[in-house]
């Protein structure tokens, strides 16, 4: 770590400050609270994604002891902190200090390394670790074969980190798709390496337990992100393509993202004297991206899945940096750094502060549909809320059946229930419905004391998620429901969204 400058420390020391503010302050989100229930029941994968964000929430909570938002998303700052590290030496590997700094500055400056996989806790975090650890290792190898030094141990080590990359996301498998691609068409001296026949092996070693998993329930994961993607009876779709593209575009920071393809298009215009090296992160990179673009065309996708092949982009811009002049250089940085904060700064005011909702939608039903700022906000007086009426309805269960579950029929809001509200009251979530509407609650059900004939639950909504469908197939499973108690939220004085409890007498079956 010495060979690490201090103004590096400075810095990660004030972005840690930051992200450390927005995991404080901001509930989480869909996405992170539901990977949070990951943690509750430990297994090999899931439905959705590999394993190891659910270790690294069990980790940094103390194993579960610890409950709040920044306990769980302290393992994605971690990663960010060690992440920035060696994109410094990812960039010192490649040309000098200067352009390690470079890249860091653009590196932290991407909203999706900085936020998505920096601060919110998502499979992403600790993915780019072991994607910048396998690049950093692929570089050294390259150097190595160049110079004719040995490379084994280098290999078993890349094996280890993608192997460990793919157990957070099946996107590290990209990684390998670009030894194969520059294995053929740039360096076929890796072709004799058996180094590499080794780290594969490995690799295959660390994620066989999510293809045991998997095999075991019947290939979900695949069935369900091929389900995503697709192109089977898909025509074509111009609003899921304007979106990825719009999506890249902001999540990597307009100013990085447009400075990324300048470098490319640069690189690749001289091609004759492209390094071997430049040549190893267009292939680490454009492979992926060209699969999300293609994809979305047919669709929907999710901008954020490019981020990682987006990071390999960046040491390209901080190589293109070099034959600019120092004082444009800076103007490039700075824009890209002020704008990151604009940005930030902006959305946490919006998230906390802002009067009411953003949404149009007035009806108390429907109150904040469409407002995105709600997945993040309210959740704490939710819990409060629905505490306040268990605790009145349980002053009745002489009368009464007692309540003990929270019925859902969605991946989401049911995470928010389980980490704001169950927690709380001591009541459990139970899933009725479809397995692609549940994800990991299907099996999480297992887990849990079932419905019996006749029980009582209810049935939790914020007003912005409130759907039609799935309170109509909820009245079918009791034999009675009752008017739903609307119970306001509000936001800096002005109610934001309602938060719909409704009671359900007499369960099927």
């Amino acid at each position: 770590m010495k060979e690490i400058p201090v103004k590096l420390w400075l810095f990660i020391m004030v972005m840690t400050v930051i992200k450390v503010i927005i995991a404080s302050t901001i509930a989480l989100g869909n996405d992170e609270v539901y990977y949070w229930t990951y943690a509750l029941n430990l297994e090999w994968s899931y439905f959705d994604h590999p394993p190891f964000v659910a270790w690294l929430i069990r980790t940094t909570t103390a194993n579960l002891y610890i409950h709040n938002e920044l306990a769980v998303r302290l393992g994605a700052i971690i990663s960010s902190t060690i992440g920035t590290i060696i994109v410094y030496k990812i960039g010192k590997l490649l040309l000098n200090n200067r352009v390690g700094w470079w890249a860091v500055l653009l590196y932290s400056s991407s909203f999706y390394c900085s936020i998505i996989a920096g601060t919110f806790i998502l499979p992403d975090g600790p993915q780019m670790v072991f994607w910048l650890w396998s690049i950093f290792l692929l570089l050294k190898i390259t150097k190595s074969v160049h110079q004719g030094l040995p490379t084994l141990s280098l290999w078993c080590w890349f094996g280890v980190a993608t192997g460990l990359c793919m157990m957070c996301k099946i996107h590290g498998v990209y990684l390998w798709v670009a030894v194969v691609l520059f294995a053929l068409f740039s360096n076929r001296k890796l072709m004799a390496q058996k180094g590499m026949y080794f780290s594969a092996l490995i690799s295959l070693i660390m994620v066989s337990p999510f293809i045991i998993w998997n095999i075991q329930h019947h290939f979900i994961t695949y069935t369900y992100h091929s389900n995503r993607v697709s192109l089977f009876h898909a025509g074509i779709n111009p609003l899921a393509f304007a979106r990825e593209i719009s999506g890249q575009i902001f999540y990597n920071n307009p100013i990085v993202f447009f400075l990324a393809w300048i470098a490319v298009f640069s690189f690749i215009k001289t091609k004759h004297h492209l390094k071997s090296e430049i040549q190893l992160l267009l292939y680490c990179a454009l492979p992926l991206i060209a699969t999300l673009v293609f994809l979305s065309i047919f669709r929907d996708t999710l901008p954020h899945w490019s981020g990682p092949a987006y990071s390999c982009l960046i040491f390209l811009s901080a190589l293109k940096l070099e034959s600019f002049t120092l004082s444009k250089v800076k103007a490039i940085i700075a824009a890209s750094m002020l704008f990151f904060l604009f940005v930030v700064s902006a959305g946490l005011i919006a998230i906390n502060f802002y009067k009411g909702t953003l949404s149009p939608q007035k009806d108390p039903m429907h109150l904040g549909t469409g407002d995105p700022t709600l997945d993040l906000y309210g959740w704490k007086e939710t819990g409060r809320i629905v505490d306040s009426v268990y605790h009145a309805d349980n002053k009745l269960s002489q009368r009464n059946k007692t309540v003990r579950t929270i019925v859902i029929t969605k991946w989401f809001p049911a995470a928010h229930l389980d980490f704001y509200v169950c927690i709380r009251t001591g009541l459990q979530t139970y899933g009725l419905g479809e397995i692609f509407d549940l994800h990991q609650y299907y099996w999480s059900n297992q887990n849990k004391q079932k419905l019996s004939v006749g029980d009582n639950a209810y049935y939790i909504v914020p007003s912005n998620l409130y759907d039609e469908n799935s309170i109509n197939f909820i009245k079918s499973q009791f034999k009675n429901c009752k008017p739903p108690i609307i119970a306001p939220v509000f936001r800096n004085g002005v109610i934001c969204k309602n938060i719909l409890l409704f009671r359900l007498n007499g369960y099927k079956r």
